[in-house]
């Protein structure tokens, strides 16, 4: 496959698994010989270190100010015209958007400035979960009008292809589903002490932590492990929970556990950058959000070593076996969690051997490199490099 010049937009590369899928898609990119520019809103948390690193790697990074995460009829309006202009300016081969808010924009601007392939990853649809009916079924109709003339769309699993094509977005030819790519090194290292973790993290060692790494928001559901701490509170006196992560629930998050007389249960950490290292402070990783496009944090838990429980949404089904790594539960049955996390505790004593088919489970699977090949094979397919059919 000839080289290839490929432009990325995404509204944030920062923070959370759509970003980190990105930059591993630019890595990729980039070590396959492609030229890789990357258009991407400004970072609350500047200087976003996935920003530098793929600048390292010799990606050119282009930010605008207008390309927003939050509904802004100005901002979006400006973000078309800007991204019209550079397109213009600085053609491509494939122009391969992430995300709703700028997939939508992106592929706007792209269709208006003459790119031929464009190509879509949505990281996790917003069909439910997110908004109100009527701005869903807004952002439906937005989705049909500009995936007409999106060449494929990456999905993170065939649940997700499944919820594209029963709202009539997309084709079954069009439609490629991809599990979202982890560097696992990090997580898979063997060689990190888990009681120096623990002291590093402020964690006491004698607890049994189920931990949970996520942006404090109402999609990630929350409320619900309070719910489930509560019910567990005179029933397991060693257990105690971890957040990591921040978000516009942490004040709603600490009152709430402080009105509930939790406030010895919790530790809420804030962001972290050394998610390999607190991982290996659990016991157990909980998260059990309303909607998930995949859920790399369970990726991320497992290859870890830690047995997982997650709410049977999304593409969360396809990234564990349950019963085996982990267990599902409905996102609104605080009974259901606090009895996964019951039994996980009282067999607690089989760690060592949840952690070995967890370990199998994920790797190769789940690899950033697996990733990258298969999207090596829709580039080619709609650039006209593979079988013939261009976009």
């Amino acid at each position: 496959m000839k080289p290839l010049r490929i432009c990325h937009v995404i509204t944030r590369l920062d923070k959370g698994g759509s970003a980190e899928n990105t930059l591993l898609t630019v890595l990729g990119n980039l070590a396959h010989g492609h030229r890789v520019e990357v258009v991407c809103g400004v970072s609350d948390l500047p200087p976003s270190e996935n920003e530098e690193r793929a600048r390292r790697h010799g990606a050119v990074i282009t930010r605008l100010n207008s390309l927003v995460r939050e509904l802004s009829p100005l901002n979006d309006c400006m973000a078309v015209l800007q991204l019209y202009f550079y397109l213009r300016k600085h053609p491509c081969d494939v122009l391969h958007t992430h995300t709703s808010k700028a997939g939508i924009v992106a592929r706007i601007a792209g269709v208006l400035a003459g790119v031929r392939c464009i190509i879509h990853t949505p990281h996790g649809h917003i069909f439910y979960g997110y908004f109100s009916p009527l701005v869903t079924r807004i952002f439906v109709a937005v989705e049909r009008l500009v995936t007409f003339r999106t060449a494929a769309l990456i999905t993170l699993t065939e649940a997700e292809r499944r919820d594209y094509l029963v709202r009539r977005i997309g084709t079954p030819e069009s439609i490629f589903p991809i599990l979202s790519g982890i560097d696992l090194a990090p997580y898979l290292r063997t060689d990190i002490d888990r009681a120096a973790a623990r002291r590093e993290a402020g964690l006491p060692p004698d607890k049994y932590i189920a931990g949970t790494v996520a942006r404090l928001d109402p999609v990630k559901n929350h409320d619900l492990i309070i719910s489930a701490a509560q019910l567990l509170k005179g029933r397991i006196p060693a257990l105690m929970f971890v957040f990591a992560g921040d978000g516009s629930l942490r004040g709603h998050l600490a009152d709430r556990i402080e009105q509930a007389g939790l406030s010895d249960r919790f530790l809420l950490l804030g962001w972290r950058n050394d998610t390999p290292r607190l991982l290996r402070a659990f016991d157990l990783f909980v998260m059990c959000s309303r909607n998930e496009g995949m859920g790399r944090a369970f990726v991320e838990a497992q290859a870890s070593g830690l047995p997982v429980i997650g709410s049977r949404v999304g593409g969360i089904p396809e990234v564990m076996m349950e019963g085996v790594t982990g267990y599902m539960v409905p996102p609104d049955d605080p009974h259901a969690l606090a009895e996964r996390i019951d039994k996980l505790y009282n067999n607690r004593n089989d760690a060592p051997a949840v952690a070995q088919r967890c370990h199998e489970w994920i790797n190769p699977r789940f690899g950033s490199e697996a990733m990258v090949d298969a999207l090596e094979v829709v580039y080619a397919r709609f650039t006209g490099n593979g079988d013939g059919t261009g976009c």
